[in-house]
């Protein structure tokens, strides 16, 4: 059984590998009879699948801290003289 994408796949995020190891198992299931073997790999796909939207839902929680922190500390910078919060 060949799988054929139309173009290579980039894989630098986790949603990029979602949306690859989902077309896998699409392709799985659409491919005739499902045997156990079949099965076990839509399984371990689909629990990777569910690893790579944690580890994506956690880089943007992170990302948004990070822009929060920032935001936080350039509104801090106004009321500071030689590193030094101003009272």
């Amino acid at each position: 059984m060949a799988y054929e994408f139309e173009r290579d796949i980039r894989l630098t995020k986790p949603q990029d590998v979602r949306r690859m190891l989902a077309r896998v198992i699409n392709g799985l299931l659409q491919d005739g009879e499902l045997t156990i073997e079949k099965a076990r790999a839509i399984a371990t796909l689909s629990n990777t699948i569910l690893r790579a939207m944690e580890v994506g839902e956690l880089a943007e929680k992170i990302e948004d801290m990070e822009e929060t922190i920032k935001q936080i500390h350039e509104a801090g910078e106004g009321g500071r003289t030689n590193g030094k919060a101003q009272f």
